[in-house]
């Protein structure tokens, strides 16, 4: 009976029903990210295409095209960007939202076409392929006259989509460090090495150092913690899945060990420190509401 209870709930849990108003503020959020993202790549993407053609080693999406001319890059870079503004207000969204997670899929494989590979934005790439294929215009659209729709399961498959996805990542990366080193990983030794390691590269190249390096490298024993905490955190991704408290302390403790990890060693993710990549695991139109309800109050005091 217990199972057949369980199995009766996935469906729900799948696709529970949620406002469109909670979608359409992660679509604005995701959206306005990826936007932000472009404008802050694209001179270092326009200056990889300039590179010469035997340094170019497809990967992603860039195996269809192989090296283009800057200039082509140049357009499809402005033109992703249009497109990317477009979806973030919800304008043409059943069009354009598929066209821009393309676009944006296929500039990223490029930029790490060129000899260096950037992890950081693998994610976000992903979210915005999840909310190009979801109603995610149904609320908060300009020009848009009547009244959002009720709650329902459509709008709650891509928030948990996006939960999925996210958790899947940071399980992965837990395994993949096990897979790795074994269960040696665990003593910290490998992360100390690591940190010792970025901070002489960073000196040799005239980098500045993160302080916290030098005055941690001593302690060994600080390492095995933070290697314990950060599999514990990747491995346990999936208790995200559940509200409540569980979900509350991943969110913190995930974001506090980016944090961590800039700090300590000036290795940055933006899309995990911004917390945007997390936001789908918030009920937005809740904080929506509160920080509308803040700001009416205080204009109606500078009225007073």
């Amino acid at each position: 009976m217990s199972l057949r209870r369980s199995l009766a709930r996935v469906p729900e849990w799948l696709a529970p029903p949620v406002p469109a108003r909670r979608l359409a503020i992660v679509r604005i959020v995701v959206m306005g990210y990826a936007c932000a993202w472009l404008a802050g790549v694209g001179p270092d993407l326009l200056a990889r295409a300039a590179f010469a053609p035997s340094r170019f080693a497809a990967v992603g999406l860039a195996v269809w095209t192989g090296p283009v001319a800057p200039t082509t890059v140049a357009i499809v870079l402005v033109a992703t960007a249009l497109a990317g503004l477009a979806v973030l207000l919800g304008v043409g969204y059943r069009g354009l939202a598929p066209a821009f997670a393309v676009a944006l899929a296929w500039l990223l494989s490029y930029r790490n076409s060129w000899g260096h590979m950037s992890h950081g934005e693998h994610l976000l790439v992903l979210h915005v392929g999840v909310l190009a294929l979801a109603p995610a215009a149904d609320a908060l659209r300009p020009g848009r006259r009547e009244p959002e729709p009720a709650d329902h399961g459509r709008y709650g498959w891509p928030l948990q989509l996006l939960m999925l996805v996210t958790v899947s990542t940071y399980a992965i990366a837990g395994l993949a460090k096990l897979h790795g080193g074994g269960w040696a990983w665990l003593s910290g030794d490998a992360v100390r090495l690591h940190v010792a390691h970025e901070a002489l590269r960073m000196r040799l190249i005239g980098a500045p150092v993160s302080p916290l390096a030098a005055l941690l490298l001593p302690h060994a024993w600080l390492f095995a913690v933070a290697a314990w905490g950060t599999v514990a955190l990747e491995l346990g991704a999936p208790l995200a899945l559940r509200q409540g408290l569980l979900r509350r302390a991943w969110l913190v403790g995930v974001w506090g060990m980016h944090v961590g990890i800039w700090a300590v060693m000036g290795i940055g993710f933006p899309y995990p420190l911004s917390g945007v990549a997390f936001v789908g695991f918030v009920a937005t139109e809740r904080v929506w509401a509160s920080v509308a309800s803040i700001l009416a109050r205080a204009a109606a005091r500078a009225r007073a």
